[in-house]
């Protein structure tokens, strides 16, 4: 299978980090120039961006973003590949990921993306597995499951991914795993369980954390809230948690599909 790795050009300890990683691996992969938020021209951003009704408009680092990861798309598609994965430059991985980044068989034919990163967090999942590969289970995923940090494209996925993103709203993660918009709705998407690979700025476990930062979180979390909004997000946590354990207990119980918590491993 052939990896592509999005990487920008004024980030080099970040390739060679990534080298340093795949080659423990016994993997190679293709570097893809990122393109630059810090680059792009206003009128540029305006080119790609479809504003929906009630969406906000893109900041600069969540269109260049997208645009790095069409470029793959695109590749995957001019060069007539069965599949490929996709992967930002501030990745842990499993010790086991040779295993599944070696070639594409283990992907289910009916498939357009694969998620095998997790953001750490609940996702709704078929009861059924669609089958399993080194100890991990495949599942389709039926719920928001954000990032963009590791994921396979089957062709057939990267020509949908394409002819849908000539314009678009929402950042590249949202497009493709927020199945609460149509774009990602329209895919058939695969979720791994337990997940082979974390972002960085995602890992809680201080042993872990390496401390890569990222542009596009940052960028995100520019406007945090402060004073009383902050307080009472704060005040409120407790009681959305208990809520949601209840909301998913009850839906697992009533339904052909799960939540689970996707670990990394």
């Amino acid at each position: 299978m052939k990896l592509f790795v999005i990487n920008l050009d004024r980030q080099p300890e970040r390739l060679r980090r990534m080298e340093l990683l795949f080659d423990g691996l016994g993997l190679r992969f293709n570097r893809v120039s990122a393109v630059d938020g810090q680059r792009l021209s206003q009128e540029e951003i305006r080119r790609w961006q479809s504003v929906d009704a009630g969406s906000r408009p893109l900041r600069p680092g969540e269109t260049a973003c997208f645009l790095s990861h069409r470029e793959c798309w695109r590749r995957i598609v001019d060069e007539d590949l069965p599949c490929a994965a996709i992967f930002e430059d501030d990745l842990h991985v499993g010790a086991d990921a040779a295993t599944f980044l070696r070639d594409g068989a283990w992907v289910p034919s009916e498939a357009d993306v694969v998620k095998i990163e997790t953001k750490l967090q609940y996702a709704r999942v078929d009861k059924a597995a669609a089958g399993s590969v080194n100890g991990r289970a495949l599942h389709r995923l039926r719920s928001k499951h954000a990032g963009a940090g590791g994921y396979i494209v089957t062709r057939k996925g990267a020509e949908k991914l394409l002819a849908m993103s000539k314009t678009f709203p929402s950042p590249a993660d949202q497009f493709v795993f927020n199945l609460d918009l149509p774009s990602a709705a329209s895919l058939a998407i695969y979720q791994l369980l337990p997940a082979v690979c974390v972002q960085d700025f995602v890992v809680k476990e201080p042993s872990m954390i390496i401390g890569l930062g990222s542009d596009l979180h940052d960028e995100r979390t520019g406007e945090k809230l402060k004073g009383t909004g902050k307080l009472w997000r704060e005040i409120k946590r407790p009681f959305v948690q208990f809520g949601g354990h209840v909301a998913r207990f009850l839906s697992n119980m009533a339904s052909d599909k799960k939540w689970v918590f996707v670990r990394f491993t």
